[in-house]
């Protein structure tokens, strides 16, 4: 049985999954593809903020968002781009909406991976809000550019992102944790230099 992470392998297990029949092989990316831009610190006064993924209830985008308006609250010229299509794609625009943050959160649908490798090359940040991952595919690209990882702590996202490392680990459904890490980040370009690389 593959698992993509040892805390996949662990739930599995509960469901009496035969611990010598499972072998945990974490996803990769390819650094020839996914890279960092040749200059990666701006001075345009903008926080650039992305996430990759389907728009589906898991990845907790309305915690992302909630997020954002905090983070616009507090003073931060935060900038949220949201790459992906699926379902809940209705539901995140309604609380877009709600939470009046059009200046600030843009939908970018489906992109090609080249389009995807460019909006990361030109981000400051990663922000994952899932619910529940094995180990993001979407995180592993974002820190193979270069990006510092906002993470919750889901599935087995420590397995990858290290808190204070490559970038923060905050718990699940927490918007403000979210909104610190990332304010942390705004605040420290040498910081966000430091966790990319």
């Amino acid at each position: 049985v593959h698992c993509v992470s040892e805390s996949i392998k662990l739930e599995a297990m509960q469901y009496r999954l035969d611990p010598t029949k499972a072998w945990v092989i974490r996803p990769a990316v390819d650094p020839h593809f996914f890279y960092p831009p040749p200059s990666t610190l701006r001075q345009d006064g903008c926080f650039r903020i992305v996430s990759t993924g389907s728009l589906i209830w898991c990845k907790g985008y309305e915690y992302a968002l909630l997020a954002i308006r905090r983070l616009v609250d507090m003073g931060v010229p935060a900038k949220f781009e949201i790459i992906g299509e699926g379902p809940e794609r209705q539901r995140i625009l309604y609380t877009i909406d709600d939470l009046g943050l059009h200046d600030h959160v843009h939908m970018l649908g489906k992109l090609s991976p080249e389009q995807v490798r460019e909006r990361l090359q030109q981000a400051d940040a990663f922000l994952l809000s899932s619910l529940s991952e094995g180990i993001s595919n979407a995180v592993l690209e974002a820190m193979s550019c270069g990006l510092p990882v906002v993470t919750t702590d889901c599935g087995g996202m420590t397995e990858a992102v290290t808190d204070g490392v490559e970038g923060f680990v905050v718990p699940v459904r927490d918007p403000d944790a979210m909104a610190n890490r990332l304010r942390a980040l705004w605040k420290n370009p040498e910081l966000r230099l430091a966790m990319g690389t």
